[in-house]
């Protein structure tokens, strides 16, 4: 990621590392998931489709950090696991909407240790010896009914270097998929969220940002803006109603028992647990202090103010920012910080944790910018560290954009980095 001049000492790094052992986002935000890494919810971003107005781009990543020499046994989505994006379309901060991921590894040669046996050039190719494939299923909420959108699609494979893919992207974007009107990618790519993370040793500035050269895996899903506004009709233009924005989290769930078995696979067992959710950016990470962000994780968005509220009424980031960096944050006023609960509630919907976005009518990608929705080249630590301030004055981390350009078509995310460039 690109510095820039530090127009404050790189704050973002100081929340992060006062609230948690964080590295971006919302990666490794709290002691639980930290140590179940393939169900890590890092960031999620959602955004009306530059291509099609009439679409809605969601992208949940997962699995943080990811350095792309991890050979010989690559990263992937856990086969035990399901992956969920949860869409709400009424503003009571209860999904009405779940698309939900579930995968499946397979291995053609179990004799060599290698992912690929030779040079891969396509998804068919023989010498691809490690796939995953998955489906998608969309449940309707309130009726229960499921119903699958994506069937045998193909996770695109790790960019193991150039001597196995010659083409890396020519073979990754195989792994598009459209069934029934939907479109998914899932796999890895570039990690797109950018920060220069040398402020951990004690608030050192200046060096190359450390999230350069890192992957993440993402799931990206377009869909059509009519299938998940309630009763399948966008809003009219100027329409300020609860069900004229969405509430959009993704998550990820476990089996409630695991046994181990010293001779053969383990089994997972029973119904399954959330273990990990994530919205707007660095809620769980610099808001939930450390005793609840295992509970902040498996808890539901309709339950935060109950949980959750007096952290967002009295932040510990203004606390932080006066006493490290003499940042002139003013103090809480009486009341609390209900200008943050007004951005957590638009259009009066219920306050939560829930990455809201208008879907009226004429609704454009250039108007999806956080806090309505979230477009990959936001730059939210800046946006999240002034709000939280509240001085008048902008506050930022001295880095602006990803260190690789986004592209113009789906999937949108940059290539992941190679593991032999």
């Amino acid at each position: 990621m690109r510095p820039s001049m530090f127009r404050t000492f790189a704050a973002a790094g100081l929340l992060a590392a006062a609230a948690s052992p964080a590295l971006s986002s919302s990666h490794r935000e709290a002691p639980g998931i930290a140590e179940d890494q393939y169900v890590d919810n890092t960031d999620v971003y959602a955004f009306i489709s530059p291509a099609d107005s009439q679409k809605l781009v969601i992208v949940a990543n997962y699995v943080p950090l990811l350095i792309p020499s991890s050979g010989p046994n690559f990263y992937r989505f856990s086969d035990d696991a399901i992956y969920e994006i949860h869409v709400d379309n009424d503003g009571d901060a209860v999904a009405d909407l779940t698309y939900r991921y579930q995968f499946s590894s397979q291995t053609k040669n179990g004799g060599t240790f290698l992912y690929n046996t030779g040079p891969v050039d396509s998804l068919a190719s023989p010498n691809l010896n490690v796939t995953q494939s998955y489906r998608v299923q969309r449940i309707d909420e309130r009726t229960g009914r499921r119903s699958t959108v994506i069937e045998k699609a193909q996770v695109a494979p790790w960019h193991v270097g150039k001597r196995s893919f010659a083409a890396y992207e020519n073979v990754a974007l195989q792994a598009v998929a459209t069934q029934n009107g939907v479109r998914s990618f899932a796999g890895p790519r570039d990690e797109p969220f950018f920060v220069d993370l040398h402020v951990f040793d004690l608030l050192g500035v200046g060096g190359a940002p450390t999230t350069d050269g890192i992957n993440v895996m993402s799931l990206v899903l377009e869909v059509p803006i009519a299938d998940l506004a309630k009763g399948g009709v966008r809003p009219a233009a100027g329409v300020t109603s609860r069900d004229s924005v969405l509430g959009i989290y993704a998550s990820a769930s476990r089996r409630k028992v695991r046994i181990l078995r010293e001779r053969r696979d383990a089994d997972e067992l029973g119904s399954f647990v959330q273990v990990s959710r994530l919205a707007w950016p660095l809620v769980n990470e610099v808001i939930i202090p450390l005793r609840d962000k295992d509970k902040f994780n498996r808890s539901l968005p309709k339950d935060d103010v109950k949980n959750f509220g007096a952290y967002i009424l009295d932040p510990e980031v203004p606390k932080l920012l006066n006493a490290v960096l003499g940042a002139g944050c003013p103090p809480t006023a009486a009341g609390g910080r209900t200008d943050i609960v007004g951005l957590l509630a638009p259009n009066g919907t219920a306050a939560a944790d829930l990455l809201r976005i208008k879907i009226n009518q004429g609704e454009t990608f250039a108007q999806s910018r956080f806090p309505n929705g979230r477009a990959l080249a936001d730059d939210v630590t800046d946006t999240l560290l002034t709000v939280a301030c509240n001085s008048g004055s902008a506050i930022g981390d001295g880095v602006n954009a990803n260190d690789k350009a986004f592209t113009a078509t789906f999937p949108y995310l940059a290539s992941p980095h190679s593991g032999n460039p």
